[in-house]
């Protein structure tokens, strides 16, 4: 029996990583998004925090076979605040270590969010799609 416990705790974790996302209300964006995900814009890997009082930070990575394989590519850090209305969030940038940005604010629309993903529309229309690096 003992040694079978490792393997039972193995397929437990196995089926509760396979048990589907819960859609959020979108009464609750504000508050479920708060946490950290992960996901790709163009061509850019991104990794982003919310926090509960309204900042940011998000670190992003370009994508390629130097940058995957052997760690050349230069990770930027953009740090800011977000708010939401709506379907609609709202990032802030405060400030953007080895990171060009174009404009200060940035808008996009949530096309979906459950407990663990997350697919925006920037206002350019590009669709992005984040998972959530913890389950809640």
């Amino acid at each position: 029996m003992k040694k079978l416990r490792p393997i039972l705790i193995i397929v437990i974790m196995a089926i509760a990583a396979c048990t589907p996302s819960t859609p959020i209300a979108e009464a609750n964006y504000a508050k479920k998004i708060v946490g950290n995900w992960i996901g790709t814009v163009g061509d850019m890997k991104e990794s982003i925090t919310f926090r509960a009082d309204g900042g940011f930070m998000a670190q992003v990575r370009p994508r390629g076979f130097f940058s995957n394989t052997l760690s050349q590519g230069t990770t930027g850090t953009i740090r800011g605040t977000w708010v939401i209305t709506g379907t609609t969030i709202t990032l802030t940038i405060i400030s953007a270590e080895h990171e060009r940005v174009k404009n200060n604010t940035t808008t996009s629309t949530i096309l979906a969010f459950s407990t663990n993903e997350l697919k925006m529309k920037s206002d350019r229309g590009e669709i992005s799609n984040f998972m959530r690096t913890r389950p809640l």
